[in-house]
């Protein structure tokens, strides 16, 4: 039974129809071939979301100009392009869904990654004061433009001689044309800066070239900010007006967004946002122009249907929920909810490197070839020690494959630390996953064994073909005095309301956890101080930036004292002290919380060592990482064993 008939209705951008509300957004895959054109990868990765059911899909952006388009993207900038374009808009057309292709010059959302090609220089309407001095700048001038609006104008003819459905200007998250339309990056005094009007002369322009370049029946969706989530930045009443002027210039829908991405998270709304974020700045902009408003931020099926009903928007934008499951809408028309692998909005998908592990949920995307499995050669007796997430993906791949498996888990609950994380704020979605999990091991032939600790006679006695290590890890400790006080805790026995908080609080370790901590005890209204050994927000390297940025932006608004690239010497029971700037100090600290790590628990490994001919370790219990790596481990084991 279809639940969402709303969702599921036919739908009109201009001329183009689409079979229903659902729009997939345009994301960066890192999988061209280095050239900007497509992988076979970026192939199958469409084709899976296509055949999913979306109604239509939004390919990445898709570089303009070639000073503006660094390789990993895709090229749309001459002629040359057009065959791999076309090869993507057939892809999509064979597994039934209506193309889109994302058209940008990137100016300065570049920096987002953190790397600009050697010898780019970044092209800006404006220099100000707090561009990154590690790279090169130049304020374009009038001529340029020029040039750009034709570039614009021939990549959508381009797109569509290459047999796209339609096209989609981006002009939000701090690209080029948002830039212009900004007044934090835009403090020109020509004709295109100054005014609201002049702001919007470069976007606007830019969709009537594009409209005489492809003819105005051919689709033109314009993605533009509805906020930038900045002070000082541009107002509803300017977003209000640009939306109207762009639909006068010929736009045939609206694609409502939020932020600069290089400067902030609001754009990829992460767990710690409410759901459907962005949803009251699209109704605005609805009630504001006539063409069809497309809206996305965190919007499930249901939040999705009541919006439509409601009339605040015309399309439903999902991004990651169809990174988690390519099938989602024909699961959600189908009614096969239980089905539906859920998305958590952890932004591991957010991070640039796609062999990383790139979903804590699905460890097939970017690899969708992959799927599905093989039968083995020879069906194998297999033990699964844990039941973490790693070991429950590992024991349901595996017996898809036709091996008998057993999960033997200690405890009384699957899920692992996975499950302990679902009780911070706004991970309440984490146990979705676990429960899909669980789900999934009901309908498969995996025997699931819980208060089942595993020793060498278990193994001895059973006599398995292989067996996977998949214990975790526990949380480290620091090899200082008084680490092991009375008041010393660790930062999960806090998350799960197992330690007792009184008094003043420190927090060591400036990671993921430490920051959740922090700011958990801070909105119960404890004095907390954060103190790390690190930068905020680093492990070695830094961590997922729109998460990091989301939760260090509400620490400053706490005014949270940190303490960072800070030694701790020594705890006592009263004080924390440590080495600041080659400097000696001591705070109070009542209460001090650990959250500095955790280390792999895999002591088995050893002890059966000869007695199975296969042993493999995964998931944490090989290296402490976070959930995509651990999903990802045991996919590539189910696959080999």
């Amino acid at each position: 039974m279809n639940k969402y008939p709303t969702l599921f209705s036919q739908g009109s951008i201009g001329k183009l129809k689409l079979k229903n509300r659902l729009v997939m957004n345009a994301m960066g895959t890192v999988l061209t071939d280095g050239t900007g054109n497509p992988s076979q990868r970026m192939l199958d990765y469409y084709r899976a979301r296509a055949a999913g059911g979306i109604g239509l899909v939004t390919t990445q952006c898709a570089g303009v100009s070639k000073d503006g388009s660094p390789g990993w993207e895709l090229g749309i900038y001459n002629d040359s392009f057009i065959p791999g374009i076309k090869s993507v808009v057939d892809t999509i057309h064979q597994a039934g869904s209506k193309a889109s292709i994302q058209l940008m010059h990137n100016g300065l959302l570049i920096t987002f990654s953190g790397f600009v090609p050697e010898g780019m220089i970044i092209k800006v309407p404006s220099i100000t004061p707090w561009l990154n001095p590690v790279w090169k700048y130049s304020e374009i001038t009038e001529e340029e433009i020029e040039r750009y609006i034709d570039d614009f104008a021939q990549a959508a003819r381009r797109a569509k001689e290459a047999g796209a459905d339609a096209v989609e200007l981006h002009a939000c998250h701090g690209c080029l044309v948002s830039t212009f339309m900004s007044p934090i990056t835009n403090r020109r005094t020509d004709k295109y800066g100054g005014s609201k009007e002049n702001r919007l002369r470069f976007a606007k322009r830019i969709v009537e070239q594009i409209n005489k370049a492809t003819g105005k029946a051919f689709p033109l969706i314009v993605k533009i900010n509805a906020t930038d989530d900045l002070e000082g930045g541009i107002s509803m009443e300017e977003v209000l007006y640009q939306a109207k002027e762009l639909e006068k210039a010929g736009a045939n829908a609206i694609s409502v967004s939020s932020s600069l991405e290089f400067w902030c998270a609001s754009s990829i709304p992460c767990y710690a946002y409410p759901d459907g974020a962005m949803l009251a700045l699209a109704e605005k902009v609805k009630k504001a122009v006539k063409i069809p408003v497309i809206v996305a931020g965190k919007i499930d099926a249901a939040l999705g249907e009541k919006t439509l009903k409601a009339g605040k928007a015309d399309f439903i934008a999902m991004g990651r929920p169809v990174l988690a499951d390519p099938e989602l809408p024909n699961k959600l028309r189908a009614g096969k909810l239980d089905e539906i692998c859920p998305c958590v909005y952890c932004n591991n998908c957010v991070k640039t490197d796609p062999g990383a592990g790139p979903c804590s949920v699905n460890p097939f995307l970017f690899r969708e070839a992959k799927l599905p499995f093989p039968k083995a050669d020879k069906a194998k007796t297999i033990m699964v020690v844990g039941g973490g997430i790693a070991g429950m993906e590992a024991a349901i791949l595996m017996s898809q494959r036709g091996h008998k498996v057993s999960l033997h888990e200690k405890g009384t609950t699957l899920g692992g630390q996975w499950t302990i994380a679902a009780n911070v704020p706004g991970k309440e979605r984490f146990n979705d996953f676990t429960a899909y999990l669980e789900r999934q091991l009901k309908k498969s032939s995996v025997k699931v064994k819980m208060k089942s600790e595993i020793k060498k006679e278990d193994i001895v006695g059973s006599r398995p073909d292989a067996v996977v290590i998949a214990t975790g890890a526990v949380p480290c400790s620091l090899p200082i005095k008084g680490a092991d006080g009375k008041n010393v805790v660790q930062a999960l026995d806090v998350i799960t309301g197992k330690a007792k908080i009184k008094g003043k609080c420190v927090v060591i370790g400036g990671r993921f956890i430490g920051l959740e901590v922090a700011l958990l005890l801070a909105e119960q209204g404890k004095d907390v101080t954060i103190v790390t050994k690190a930068m905020l927000g680093e492990n070695g390297s830094k961590l997922e930036r729109m998460t990091y940025r989301t939760l260090a932006r509400k620490l400053i608004d706490l005014r949270m004292p940190m303490f960072v690239n800070t030694s701790v010497i020594e705890i006592s029971d009263k004080a924390v002290t440590m080495n600041w700037g080659g400097e000696i100090f001591s705070i109070p600290a009542d209460t001090v919380i650990l959250a500095v790590g955790a280390k792999a628990v895999n002591n088995l490994v050893q002890e059966i060592e000869g007695l199975a001919p296969e042993i493999h370790v995964i998931g944490d219990a090989a290296n402490p990482s976070d959930a995509a790596a651990a999903v990802a481990t045991a996919a590539k084991l189910a696959a080999k064993i």
